[in-house]
């Protein structure tokens, strides 16, 4: 398996146990303005900006815009105290470390809303950088996050591999250019990210990080 120098992962879904933290926010930051949305469709849209997840709904556009600017600060305090990261997820951070490799995390979210998490699990002096929308405007698939982390390290995009759960995290990783290992603790499952392409799919973070160290990162 190749060697490589940085991993950027996505956060929610990947590294964080945050679906029902997240569905139940955006359900009910809706409700307080009328608004009794579909649950399933809340859940199955982690990953996307609020104001998609919100228009997929059903809400007409001037409403998604109203409730995704009133979704970021009323979810902020929730992410930031009740996020979990998945097991195992803290021993490969720190196993990928020891190896050198480059670790960042790429999100949507705000970066307190994932450093805190971080801190509280004892891994954030494992990660380089989060790359959220503080540090790049164009948000997932647009590539830019992982233009981001190579300039700033001088890593070669070749010497990059990107993780995550979901289809936007693959197209992201392959408008970037880089190679992308599938992860499937959210929506898509093995068969369709194998469907779609993806060379490197694994149950879970841990397992991915099990499977690079054994063959010598």
């Amino acid at each position: 398996m190749k060697k490589y120098k940085a991993i950027i992962t996505d956060f929610d879904l990947t590294l964080a146990d945050t679906a029902a933290l997240i569905e139940d926010c955006l359900y009910t930051n809706a409700a307080r303005f009328g608004y009794d949305l579909d649950r399933k469709i809340l859940r199955d849209g982690i990953g996307l900006t609020a104001e998609t997840i919100y228009l997929n709904a059903g809400c007409s556009a001037p409403d998604a815009k109203r409730l995704h600017d009133e979704y970021i600060p009323y979810s902020a305090e929730t992410m930031r105290e009740q996020t979990e990261l998945y097991p195992g997820v803290a021993e490969g951070l720190a196993a990928l470390h020891a190896k050198g490799i480059v670790l960042a995390v790429l999100s949507l979210k705000s970066s307190d809303q994932i450093w805190r998490p971080l801190e509280r699990a004892g891994v954030d002096k494992y990660i380089y950088s989060v790359i959220s929308p503080d540090e790049v405007a164009a948000h997932k698939p647009e590539p830019d996050g992982i233009f981001y982390l190579s300039e700033k390290t001088g890593i070669a995009l070749c010497d990059i591999l990107y993780v995550g759960d979901s289809v936007t995290d693959m197209k992201t990783a392959i408008n970037a250019g880089v190679d992308f290992a599938a992860v499937c603790t959210g929506a898509v499952t093995p068969e369709s990210f194998a469907d779609m392409g993806a060379g490197m799919v694994y149950p879970t973070f841990a397992e991915m990080c099990t499977a690079l160290i054994n063959n010598e990162l």
